[in-house]
């Protein structure tokens, strides 16, 4: 496997964890209690720890399809499977999932800062500064990219000291009964909750940038795990907290759950939460345009420059035109049938063509010998 990518342009294999699961913690962590108990109720946390150990597969999937392309990316294996023409259209496809994706984090998180902070601020002011801050980021390579990632990674963990307080609250008796629904509950839950795993697909794209495959692959399994429990215990302590009728009247349970911290030196705690996931969303914003970016770079040779105006174009049209709560849940709607489509369809179909052509190859080669 030739690489087209500079050992200067590289990271360490470690910095996989946080490329993960800074994706992976954005602003789904905010309300996605109340969309996965939509099926299962209080049972909606064996369909969260379900759908992240099937992540598990996803990752060694996507590792596995990266070793047989010959750069080491989506473009190169695009090109391999189905031709310079056909690659070329598939991997245009990918860009606006890139753009969903960055969409998704932006314009609930506006949403957000419109109900509990400023109601009278601009969609497009709000859209257009968080776009100029990735921008700038995005700019400066794929390396400042995976610095923002280190930095702000961390903050979607300093959630679990805050879970002391509702802890302490809480009604365990709201977990009971348990294993008491149907298989199709289930399965609605895990479907709920596929929104908020997204982002190892990300692989696809900067897979060349990764230094030592082996250890990378690794660390992408470790951060994928520790999104599966930290999402497991904000669960549980909001399914503690609330009963299935408050919580299905709750669109931000976990803005809700830091209302209850009183300090005496804090009165409004959620304020810090508000502003400290605009940092939140960073990482998952930056890697999505990087990966928009280079998509247009590769496919269509447009200067990075111009593919990155073209993105930001292409994501603040796309912001400003969604208006309404209703329009924002569609939205998400959209990009977890989108992603789910994306992880448990088109991937492994494409590993299984690939596996195929790679066993042709092999015969053939036998044959010849």
């Amino acid at each position: 496997m030739s690489q087209n990518v500079k050992p200067s342009s590289q990271v360490s294999a470690y910095f996989t964890w946080f490329l993960v699961h800074g994706v992976q913690t954005g602003i789904g962590m905010l309300n996605f209690q109340q969309k996965i108990t939509r099926g299962a109720q209080q049972d909606a946390w064996v369909s969260l720890l379900g759908v992240g150990v099937l992540m598990h597969f996803v990752i060694f999937m996507l590792f596995r399809l990266m070793r047989m392309a010959e750069d080491g990316d989506i473009f190169s294996l695009h090109r391999q499977l189905f031709g310079n023409l056909m690659g070329k259209a598939l991997s245009l496809l990918l860009f606006f999932y890139c753009v969903l994706i960055c969409v998704g984090q932006i314009r609930p998180y506006v949403e957000v800062i419109h109900v509990w902070v400023f109601p009278d601020s601009a969609l497009w002011q709000i859209a257009l500064i968080i776009l100029a801050a990735a921008a700038y980021i995005v700019s400066g390579g794929f390396r400042v990219v995976t610095g923002i990632c280190l930095l702000c990674v961390f903050i979607p963990s300093l959630i679990l000291p805050t879970l002391y307080f509702p802890m302490n609250l809480a009604h365990w008796n709201n977990l009971l009964p348990i294993m008491n629904h149907d298989l199709g509950d289930y399965i609605t839950s895990a479907m709920n909750s596929l929104y908020i795993f997204l982002g190892p697909e990300f692989l696809l794209f900067y897979y060349p940038f990764l230094k030592d495959k082996r250890k990378a692959h690794k660390w992408a399994h470790l951060a994928t795990a520790y999104t599966t429990v930290l999402y497991m215990l904000v669960l549980i302590t909001t399914l503690g907290y609330f009963n299935m009728l408050q919580l299905k009247g709750t669109i931000w349970p976990t803005l809700v759950l830091s209302k209850i911290i009183r300090l005496a030196f804090l009165e409004r705690f959620d304020y810090i939460y508000i502003f400290d996931w605009l940092l939140v969303i960073f990482p998952v914003c930056c890697i999505s345009i990087w990966a928009a970016v280079r998509i247009l770079h590769q496919t269509l040779k447009l200067p990075r420059k111009w593919a990155l105006w073209i993105t930001l174009l292409v994501v603040f049209g796309v912001i400003i035109s969604v208006r309404t709560p209703v329009g924002i849940e569609r939205m998400e709607l959209l990009i977890s049938q989108i992603g789910g489509f994306l992880t448990f369809g088109y991937l492994p179909l494409l590993f299984l063509i690939a596996l195929v052509r790679q066993a042709v190859i092999r015969i053939r080669t036998a044959r010849s010998n």
